[in-house]
């Protein structure tokens, strides 16, 4: 099979992610990570400002304990991670989209399978709070102290329930401070107390998001690791695994951060109503497109701002998982075109959670921040899968893309934060230690 570097060729209708190459897939698997960083960096400031800091730190809590132990299982079964001891517990956190590489750049130290260290080298959350805050020792604390203390342990103890996660140094540091902002202890012991699963945690593992299987996808080039059932490697890359690997990882790490915000929003429905949560998705989404959707474009090299070029994006939104949401695009000429789901896990009877519940709205779903941050007149409606022809015959929704060139792009400044829009869309990877 031919595989390409970017897409930055005409939208093909029938493109998946295994065209693209291992190093490609690669640097998109890492945006993808990136791309749970971005929901929080959207949806905590809204929380913050409806309902304070308290509540920003019990959804930060809720939506970590409700989701990692959901989606660091289906990591380990996607990698073939097997045992429950330290190796196992950092081979995960190397996995998880809590932590994206480079950005949360971090270090690991395995002592033997009851003892190890991480570390952040560099710790993008740390920073963005640091310097949109002035360096606020009590917004630096709820990051470093209230969120950490519990979300790190609910990573450890679901690998290993005895499993505990200690911090060596955190923020805030000391004046003349150097080398990593914080140190943590991973050990295993019989006396440690196991966290019980949260309400939430039970809802999300009872979703069919978190017991979906994806089709399996051959191994044709035979380069690179299939999983990660070896030995721990210190210096992993998504580099390393082969390209049938990276394709499950790439579409597995889009579900995983459709649990985490399924769980986020499950916890606003639960605290304070669904009319509260439609909005705070709804207005988390209109700020976060603009970051995702630009990063994801340069990755890929998808310019342009006509129809196939958001027909492109729309392929490789982290919002519409692969395979567990089933969709098709179909460009009709440069005025209009069409996308639609058809009836697959995502929108069955009961499951549509997190952003998907957006997808009925009137006049126009969620998604429409994706097609306005590649075009700001791009406009969609509800259509007719009649309409559109065979392949859509089995859609549950669709929709019709069109460019208004008269119309005024909408005012989105409310929603935006300039301090971290500035600082994520300027952040770049590294290039990987072992490519």
């Amino acid at each position: 099979m031919d595989t390409m570097d970017y897409y930055d060729g005409p939208f093909d209708p029938h493109f998946e992610l295994a065209r693209l190459s291992r190093s490609s897939l690669a640097r998109l698997g890492r945006e993808y990570m990136f791309f749970n960083h971005l929901h929080d960096r959207s949806v905590m400031p809204i929380v913050l400002n409806r309902f304070g800091m308290e509540a920003r730190t019990a959804l930060a809590v809720d939506e970590w304990r409700g989701s990692s132990p959901v989606y660091g299982r289906r990591l380990r079964d996607t990698l073939k991670i097997k045992g429950k001891g330290i190796s196992a517990i950092f081979k995960t956190m190397q996995n998880d989209v809590g932590a994206p590489h480079h950005f949360l750049d971090f270090q690991f130290e395995l002592v033997n399978e009851t003892r190890g260290y991480f570390w952040a080298e560099r710790c993008g959350p740390y920073e963005c709070v640091n310097t949109a805050s002035g360096g606020d020792p009590g917004l630096i604390k709820e990051l470093c102290h209230d969120m950490e203390d519990t979300t790190f342990p609910s990573t450890t103890m679901a690998v290993n329930p005895k499993a505990y996660c200690l911090p060596v140094h955190r923020p805030p540091l000391p004046a003349g401070h150097s080398g990593p902002p914080c140190k943590w202890e991973v050990s295993i012991k019989d006396e440690h107390q196991t966290l019980r699963a949260t309400d939430i945690c039970r809802t999300v593992a009872l979703s069919k998001a978190a017991r979906f299987a994806f089709p399996y996808v051959p191994e044709l080039l035979h380069e690179g690791m299939e999983d990660y059932s070896g030995p721990f490697k210190p210096d992993y890359e998504l580099d390393d695994l082969s390209h049938a690997a990276l394709v499950r990882l790439c579409k597995e790490f889009t579900l995983d951060v459709h649990l985490l915000i399924r769980a986020c929003m499950i916890s606003i429905a639960t605290r304070w109503g669904e009319a509260t949560m439609k909005e705070v998705a709804r207005e988390e989404w209109l700020a976060a497109a603009p970051v995702y959707v630009a990063r994801i474009r340069k990755t890929l090299r998808m310019e342009g701002d006509d129809l196939g070029a958001i027909l492109k994006m729309l392929q490789v939104d982290p919002a519409f998982p692969h395979d567990y949401v089933d969709f098709g695009c179909r460009l009709v000429d440069a005025r209009q075109a069409y996308f639609w789901i058809n009836q697959c896990a995502a929108v069955s009877r009961g499951e549509a959670g997190g952003w998907l519940t957006l997808l009925a709205d009137a006049p126009s779903p969620g998604f429409e921040a994706t097609l306005e941050a590649v075009n700001p007149r791009a406009r969609c409606r509800p259509a007719d899968p009649a309409r559109i022809g065979p392949e859509a015959s089995r859609a549950v929704y669709a929709w019709e893309i069109t460019i208004d060139e008269g119309a005024q792009p909408r005012d989105r400044s409310r929603i935006t934060q300039p301090v971290w829009v500035e600082q994520l869309l300027g952040f770049t990877h590294r290039s990987p230690r072992n490519g």
